[in-house]
């Protein structure tokens, strides 16, 4: 009865911030969390989201991701939370995680749950990509001074790259992938990225 109480509210905190996360502080979660609860942890997070994309509550989410971001990446699929894109950058292996929030732009203003989400994700991408890419290191950073939007920076570093070992920001003119290059890494994605990740049609 204890772990079914815990499994309930869990579920209540997740369907509650995705409400709250679209401004609907009066829809009561807890029914929709019950629902989601009876279909385990895992259907639960992609109940959560296809909630970002398609009507919940009778209401509409909309994503929309900046414009900068748009212009300067390759979409490459969905974790639970976040966007996975992949900056058009050949000089690095350089990925950035988009909560799938509106009107977000600092990590605090995401609750609980999907600062854990979050991190979690960050984490999981980081240690795939470490050992996919034989990284040297691998760099993890949220700054969002020139584009606001929430998004964490997780870059493969090596010791033979272009900007070792000072950070790649600003340091090489960015080189673009080509159509095989870009392949070649969503082939070598899809061996890693295998639970609770929806590739995108590229």
């Amino acid at each position: 009865m204890a772990r079914a109480m815990d499994a309930l509210q869990w579920c209540v905190r997740l369907v509650d911030g995705a409400l709250r996360g679209q401004g609907l502080f009066a829809v009561n979660p807890v029914p929709f969390a019950g629902m989601l609860c009876r279909q385990g942890r895992r259907a639960a997070l992609q109940a959560r989201r296809v909630a970002h994309i398609k009507d919940f509550a009778g209401v509409r989410a909309v994503f929309a991701l900046d414009s900068r971001l748009q212009q300067d990446t390759l979409p490459i699929g969905d974790f639970a939370l976040s966007r996975l894109l992949l900056s058009n950058d050949s000089n690095y292996p350089w990925f950035i995680l988009v909560p799938r929030k509106a009107d977000i732009s600092e990590l605090f203003q995401l609750d609980p749950v999907d600062q854990q989400q979050l991190w979690h994700e960050t984490t999981q991408l980081a240690e795939m990509l470490k050992d996919s890419f034989d990284a040297d290191k691998i760099n993890v950073a949220t700054l969002g001074n020139v584009v606001s939007q929430l998004h964490m920076h997780v870059i493969v570093r090596k010791r033979d790259d272009a900007a070792w070992p000072a950070p790649v920001w600003g340091k090489h003119p960015a080189r673009p992938y080509s159509a095989e290059q870009v392949a070649a890494i969503r082939e070598r994605l899809r061996v890693v990225l295998t639970d609770d990740f929806t590739f995108l049609e590229g």
